[in-house]
């Protein structure tokens, strides 16, 4: 398929950015910025009304159906509210599988049609755990400790698809009382996260490495991460290193 067509769709209703038209003009900026040197804008779709839960994005279904017809990439300028709506996730990322479709994000190029699935279900984690991924949040070891206990929870009953075990938490495979340097804290801390991105179909390091910056994950050191991160922290998981 193609990659140097774009069919842009835009959800200002959703996105905080004030007046409609300025949200409009904000997003339309950020599409020309992704656009420069990529390819060209064959259609535009503009979703005016908020959608609150079962109601249809009409939007939504003539941008999917303009790209198919044009081999076009569905094109975002960001996520924004959309990056927590379970709905709006697995939506997209049903029908972006069903019609073998590209998907783009202007101001995360880390988000893939791919990325959306993880996404996905790393939300409904998170909706059964009534929790919300905020920088608050993410800086609480106990973010991540109810992860690590829900998977543990669950983890007998998972049984359709591939997955991955439930890494063991690493304070068993390294002697008590010895204190874990802040690299091996956050393996830890993570183990849960990567074990649903490995889960949900992120077969690569930089998938994963891409899902983790796309959730809003910080690596050790608070910035982006990247596939030799990814390596690391899973080999010590795995009690390697």
């Amino acid at each position: 398929m193609s990659s140097d067509r774009f069919v842009s769709y835009l959800r200002p209703a959703l996105l905080g950015q004030g007046a409609p038209e300025t949200a409009l003009t904000s997003q339309r900026a950020a599409i020309d910025r992704h656009l420069a040197g990529r390819g060209r804008l064959a259609a535009e779709c503009i979703e005016r009304e908020p959608d609150d839960s079962g109601v249809e994005r009409p939007a939504l279904r003539e941008a999917l159906a303009l790209c198919r017809r044009h081999g076009a990439t569905l094109l975002m300028a960001e996520l924004g509210a959309s990056g927590q709506d379970l709905g709006f996730l697995r939506a997209l990322s049903r029908e972006l599988r069903r019609l073998d479709l590209h998907f783009a994000v202007a101001d995360s190029p880390e988000v893939s049609e791919a990325t959306l699935g993880i996404m996905a279900a790393v939300a409904e984690a998170e909706d059964r755990l009534g929790m919300r991924r905020t920088p608050e949040t993410l800086a609480r070891r106990a973010f991540y400790a109810r992860f690590t206990a829900e998977r543990r929870a669950r983890a007998p009953a998972d049984r359709a698809g591939p997955s991955l075990a439930a890494p063991r938490p690493l304070a068993e495979n390294l002697g008590r009382g010895e204190t874990l340097p802040r690299s091996r804290e956050r393996a830890e801390e993570v183990a849960p996260i990567l074990s649903e991105i490995r889960a949900a179909g992120a077969l690569t390091l930089e998938q994963v490495a891409n899902a983790l910056n796309a959730l809003g994950i910080p690596s050790a050191r608070g910035s982006r991460w990247y596939p030799m991160q990814v390596t690391r922290i899973e080999k010590r998981l795995a009690g390697v290193g």
